[in-house]
């Protein structure tokens, strides 16, 4: 039986390769593989988008720092050449009128040195030579004219300050034009160090308009020249009414006092109270800084839209990535479900291939090897013995009477009488390697490899008893229940030349026809006489 079970899964296995089962253990890692590289990609692409978003950021803040800082050096280089010139005229001043005196005999002498000093300057607005009283002594304009200053900050101080350098005070109106002028001025003493005057140069803020009004402050951008008190001198955008305001306790000022002279930073303004990217510069001898600033929101403007369109361009490109991957992921999916269908198909192919191949081999009615099972096993276990010198044998055996039994209970009782023989002679083979098989009709035989004659009729006694143990009513036997007769051939490949099946056969019937002829429920072996 066993023999007969190991040739249908052999014929069952070589039918049809098991393909769909090395597809499933495949697929697996694939998916797995798959759903990594999306990942990746994502997290690559995602990765790529913030770094060239940040980075173009960085690119677009460095350039514009730049920027600032550039115009902070010009709008310095600028300041400090007018009050540098400022500063030389009033040196120039004071000593001349250290040498001329400063009385109204000297004013005429003294008014046309300051129209030559003035002459060619475009920046400034006027000169001014004032007495102890704050009386004008003398002006640049080239006319003798009446006025007093004794109330303007920068008269007042030097009156009560014994500091002979330049001092630069908060813009006013000029009395004489009316226009906007940043006083410079210094002190003018007599040889016993007492207060004698102060000469005066006035900076018209148009001059300083011109300069900003030429730099490129984008939308909301702005400049800005003030003391380093933080009162204002200069804005652009241009407004009079900010114009000597007090910034000292804005960003930029702060910056100033805790960073040093130089700096950029992003800032929010105290006078409009918008965040931009200022540069600032304070001048070397004056007490003066200057600052040009970009709003925040020109800054990074171009850089917004740029970064709309990467990550816009980023998500068009994750969007497909995942169209792609559902996709690949449906593919995978219908695949499951044919390899599914596939695999079930196998089964069931495999299971009648199985099936078809018992049948091939296995007798319908008692489930031992057919006929066919049997030639082809003794034919193979002879061709084994000749080359191994091992001997086989061969026991055939027949149910007593069994034509009489048939007529008398009915072929459905003859039935189930062989498939009781049947059962009895699988019990009595305990050897897997031997292969009992229903030979046709009520005959029954059993093959044992490297088994000789006492073997044999081991095996074969074993298959007499267990018949009559059954105890199978038979009326027209003479023990009155069913036996059967055998015969026991055993071939020694070693002693005989013949290895052909058919001998084999020949000789075990022969043996079991002797068993019938003296008096059937028995044994009858090629060594010796039969056995009861």
């Amino acid at each position: 039986m066993d023999a007969v079970k190991d040739a249908t899964n052999k014929d069952a296995a070589g039918t049809l390769p098991a393909q769909p089962e090395v597809l499933s253990r495949h697929k697996r890692p694939v998916i797995v593989w798959a759903s990594i590289a999306f990942f990746c990609m994502c997290a690559m692409l995602l990765g790529m988008t913030i770094w060239i978003v940040w980075s173009s950021r960085e690119v677009r803040l460095r350039e514009s720092s730049a920027a600032t800082e550039n115009m902070a050096r010009a709008l310095a280089t600028q300041a400090y050449m007018e009050l540098e010139v400022a500063d030389v005229m009033l040196e120039d001043i004071v000593e001349h009128v250290r040498n001329e005196g400063n009385n109204d005999a000297t004013g005429e002498r003294l008014q046309s040195h300051l129209q030559q000093l003035s002459r060619n300057i475009v920046e400034i607005a006027g000169v001014f030579i004032f007495d102890s009283q704050g009386d004008w002594l003398a002006t640049s304009s080239g006319a003798r004219q009446d006025g007093n200053n004794a109330d303007r900050d920068y008269f007042t101080y030097h009156k009560t300050h014994a500091q002979l350098g330049s001092r630069i005070s908060a813009p006013v109106r000029s009395k004489s034009s009316g226009q906007w002028v940043l006083p410079v001025s210094r002190r003018v003493e007599l040889a016993d160090g007492s207060f004698a005057g102060v000469v005066l140069v006035t900076l018209g803020l148009a001059s300083f308009e011109r300069i900003y009004d030429s730099l490129n402050l984008g939308n909301t951008g702005t400049a800005f020249f003030a003391l380093d008190d933080g009162t204002l001198i200069y804005r652009r955008p241009f407004q009079p009414n900010v114009i000597g305001m007090d910034i000292s306790s804005g960003a930029l000022l702060r910056a100033y006092r805790e960073k040093g002279p130089v700096g950029t930073a992003m800032m929010t303004a105290k006078v409009d109270e918008i965040e931009r990217l200022y540069s600032y510069r304070h001048l070397e001898r004056f007490p003066v800084i200057v600052a040009a600033g970009l709003s925040k929101e020109d800054v990074f403007a171009e850089w917004q839209k740029l970064s709309m369109q990467i990550v816009l361009a980023s998500l068009t490109a994750g969007a497909a990535l995942i169209y792609l991957f559902r996709k690949l992921m449906r593919q995978i999916a219908v695949r499951d479900r044919i390899e599914a269908s596939l695999r079930l198909a196998t089964a069931e192919l495999r299971h009648a291939n199985a099936d078809l191949a018992a049948r091939a081999s296995q007798d319908g009615l008692t489930g031992l090897a057919n006929r066919r099972c049997f030639d082809e096993t003794l034919a193979q276990e002879l061709k084994r013995a000749q080359r191994s010198g091992h001997e086989v044998s061969l026991i055939m055996l027949d149910v007593d009477f069994f034509k009489k039994f048939n007529d008398q209970y009915g072929h459905v009782a003859g039935d189930e009488c062989l498939q009781a023989v049947a059962g009895a002679v699988a019990l009595s083979v305990g050897r897997t390697e031997d292969l009992a098989a229903r030979y046709g009709g009520e005959e029954f035989a059993v093959i044992m490899p490297d088994t000789n004659a006492a073997g044999a009729l081991d095996v074969a006694e074993a298959i007499r008893s267990g018949v009559e143990a059954l105890q199978i009513a038979h009326a027209a036997s003479a023990n009155g229940v069913v036996t059967v007769s055998l015969g026991a051939a055993t071939l020694q490949p070693a002693r005989e030349r013949c290895s052909d099946s058919s001998e084999l056969i020949r000789q075990a019937d022969a043996l079991l026809y002797q068993s019938k002829n003296t008096g059937r429920n028995r044994v009858s072996v090629s060594s010796g006489g039969p056995a009861a």
